[in-house]
């Protein structure tokens, strides 16, 4: 009997051994199924970003700064060109296949020569190359009208020069995005909205987004039977529409930005309009890549990723974001703002393509047109002032001052027109150190914009002063040689300038009195909210701004650095 009941209470012990193992064993596996979870559960995607490249084909020739040494000198390095740019996309996407390209607008149109003397298409192909998915409308896209951006993203030779460079020219393998332009006449957006992007089942959705204030920028002609609607409202008509759809992974590129004070991959003391977007948007936008100020940031706004890569493929963006497969939410992110060193094999096949198009403008390009003393650098004192900025305006007053050209007594430039800086010691071993050439001018002014002479008060004059800083993005105009004035930083707008503080050649200037003034084209037509050149009359018709600059540098070679000593900041 006590036999029996031991051989039970073996069998029940081995019973509950053998429960617990397999409970162990249980638990272990089920754990090692939690770590794997996630990899099972979830996507990981790349968006490769870059903004404001406006044809930058060549290295550009200024250094970017990515820090300061102990002394509190900026630590510079060469960076951009578009085959390295290629290189670095190539490598990154290479580490991860769920890969989008992307840009925020202003592939083309301010361009060098390599690119625009052939209406950007050389650009376009490069961008091909490279294998961008996606890109918003920027202003400078407008340039030239719509019939000609539709030609950039459909393909077909020039109207007018035909194929440049003896082969067809097939477009724009990208799509380009635009929520809020709207052709009036069929009320229709003239590019799609959005597109949605499927990566393992997972709905991905991009909106691309137009500066609203282009048309404030452009000439009234080129954006002529176009609406412009509000940035954040469009953002969220068509997120709401995408929520609807089952997309919860949105994604914004929008050719409107903002400022901060830190290097590149920071956000200090951030600024400007795209914090009022980013604000008044739906939660449901997770990232925003943005562009036209021409700045760097690696930014968390309200919550969502706000980026920007400087200009000119010095920078590119990498973000990465986890996506969830079950709800398509966002479940982790990170961003970063990677230099594009030229530490990296250049990739062949955009080489190729920059030597073919290199050789066939080679003869205008190198053309030495004239002489300078040291850099000559677009860099601003706290005024607002530049060194290139004073050359350009003395430029523009030459070309216009004589009474068979318009009279002028003054000229105000534009620094958003300058688009490069003048080096004494170019990287081209064929030039002299100081020597300019036609290709380096026009990459300093490559818009196609003309100067024009018109007659404004002295009222007027102190106006125009004040609209350039009362400005949603204000811009210090460059002023030439023997124009001088204060303005003062703490002074309440529309009051920052003393009339009587403003001088011609020393004499202070008069409300009523007539004066004759150049600024560009658009400029004149009231572009960039400076409403008041509206009001100027007799107008008389100058040369396009890059030939008064070629020929400011023939005629006065050697030409020194402006002394930046014609305006002045109260504090």
């Amino acid at each position: 009997m006590l036999k029996n009941r031991n051989s039970a209470i073996n069998k029940v012990s081995r019973y509950f051994a053998l429960l617990f193992l397999v409970m162990f064993v249980s638990i272990a596996l089920l754990s090692s199924l939690g770590d794997s979870k996630p990899d099972k559960c979830t996507i990981e995607v790349q968006i490769l970003a870059i903004n404001d490249l406006h044809g930058q084909l060549e290295p550009p020739v200024s250094e970017m700064v990515i820090g300061y040494n102990e002394t509190g000198a900026p630590i510079r390095v060469n960076a951009g060109g578009s085959e390295y740019l290629a290189a670095h996309i190539k490598k990154l996407r290479s580490e991860n296949p769920n890969t989008f390209v992307v840009s925020a607008g202003d592939n083309i149109g301010a361009s060098p020569i390599i690119s625009s003397r052939f209406h950007d298409e050389p650009t376009i192909k490069a961008l091909n190359m490279i294998g961008v998915n996606f890109s918003a409308v920027g202003n400078h896209e407008l340039d030239n009208g719509l019939n000609e951006l539709m030609r950039i993203q459909n393909g077909g030779c020039h109207p007018t020069d035909g194929c440049l460079d003896n082969s067809s020219f097939e477009g724009a393998e990208f799509q380009y995005l635009a929520a809020n332009i709207v052709n009036e006449s069929t009320n229709a957006t003239i590019f799609p909205a959005y597109k949605i992007a499927c990566v393992q089942g997972v709905p991905i959705g991009f909106i691309g987004v137009a500066l609203e204030d282009t048309p404030s920028i452009l000439t009234p002609s080129k954006v002529k039977g176009l609406r412009f609607l509000d940035e954040a409202e469009t953002i969220n008509k068509y997120a709401k529409k995408l929520k609807h759809m089952g997309v919860k992974t949105i994604v914004v590129i929008i050719h409107d930005g903002g400022y901060q004070d830190g290097l590149y991959n920071e956000s200090l003391n951030m600024s400007g309009p795209i914090l009022d977007v980013v604000n008044a948007t739906n939660d449901e936008v997770d990232v925003f890549i943005t562009g036209h100020t021409h700045q760097a940031y690696n930014a968390n706004i309200d919550g969502r990723i706000v980026t920007q890569a400087g200009s000119a493929s010095t920078l590119l963006t990498d973000i990465d974001l986890v996506i969830s497969k079950k709800t398509h939410d966002v479940v982790k992110e990170k961003s970063r703002n990677i230099i594009v060193s030229r530490d990296v094999p250049e990739d062949p096949e955009v080489s190729e393509l920059i030597t073919e198009y290199k050789d066939l403008v080679a003869a205008l390009a190198n053309q030495v047109i004239g002489n300078i003393t040291s850099d000559i650098t677009a860099v601003m004192s706290d005024s607002g002032e530049s060194a290139l900025g004073d050359v350009i305006a003395d430029a523009q007053l030459y070309a216009t001052s004589d009474p068979e050209n318009g009279g002028a007594v003054v000229a105000f430039a534009n620094p958003g027109g300058i688009r490069a800086d003048l080096i004494y010691n170019q990287q081209s071993a064929s030039e002299l150190p100081g020597q300019v050439t036609y290709g380096e001018a026009f990459s300093v002014q490559p818009s196609e914009i003309s100067l024009v002479t018109m007659t404004l008060n002295g009222t007027q004059i102190d106006t125009l002063l004040e609209q350039q800083i009362d400005n949603p993005t204000p811009r210090i105009l460059q002023v030439s040689n023997g124009f001088s004035y204060a303005w003062n930083e703490s002074a309440s707008p529309g009051n920052m300038i003393d009339i009587s503080g403003i001088k011609i050649n020393g004499t202070s200037i008069s409300p009523n009195d007539l004066y004759r003034v150049t600024v560009n084209n658009r400029m004149a037509d009231g572009s960039y909210n400076l409403f008041v050149l509206k009001e100027g009359v007799n107008r008389t018709e100058g040369p396009l701004v890059r030939d008064a600059l070629v020929n400011y540098l023939t005629a006065f070679s050697p030409v020194a650095p402006g002394p930046m000593n014609r305006i002045a900041v109260v504090k």
